[in-house]
């Protein structure tokens, strides 16, 4: 591989809720891409999708947002083994609002924290290039890309991957900006 690729995890989670200190992943997507930063394409590599058993049942208002059942997640594990064996090949992970995927996802593979975390959300100047927000649905709406269902893992995923491929304003794409900006270290995991 030269100097000029990059291999990257683009991430999605569904979970029972928003905070990682009471709620659980019950979807987790990973798509792996090597970036030809010279050529400017991402190419796929390998990907993973699957479910998990949460320990209380998915309220339904989550069931709603995310078309997750309990029947769907029923006897279901995420296979750890190649979501560890995708990650250990990224340079960097990508995700929509990273700080949540992240927060979630360090509570059960820690090693993350020590890969570059980029953020699409955040890192791309979206209000200056004139949207109206930072929503995947958003941008994704803006810009002529359709998805079969909403915040679900993999969909999200290959939407973003396809948003961040157009280019901005400038002419460049919005990917070379996502990688321009990497996140800190989260706050728990910051050595002093």
């Amino acid at each position: 591989m030269s100097g000029q690729s990059k291999i990257l995890a683009f991430v999605d989670i569904e979970t029972t809720g928003l905070s990682p200190a009471s709620c659980e992943m019950i979807e987790l997507g990973i798509l792996l891409y090597e970036y030809d930063e010279q050529l400017q394409t991402l190419t796929e590599l390998d990907r993973y999708n699957g479910f998990e058993v949460p320990t209380y049942p998915i309220y339904p208002h989550i069931t709603r947002i995310t078309g997750i059942t309990n029947e769907m997640v029923e006897g279901q594990r995420f296979n750890d083994e190649k979501v560890i064996e995708l990650f250990k090949q990224a340079d960097g992970i990508i995700a929509h609002n990273a700080s949540f995927d992240r927060s979630f996802l360090l509570k059960r593979y820690s090693f993350l924290q020590d890969l570059k975390w980029h953020c699409s959300m955040r890192s791309v100047k979206w209000k200056e290039y004139g949207f109206v927000n930072k929503k995947l649905t958003t941008l994704l709406d803006a810009h002529g890309i359709s998805r079969e269902h909403a915040h679900r893992a993999m969909d999200d995923i290959e939407a973003t991957a396809f948003l961040l491929q157009k280019t901005n304003p400038e002419g460049n794409m919005y990917l070379t900006e996502v990688l321009k900006k990497a996140m800190g270290k989260p706050k728990s995991v910051v050595k002093r």
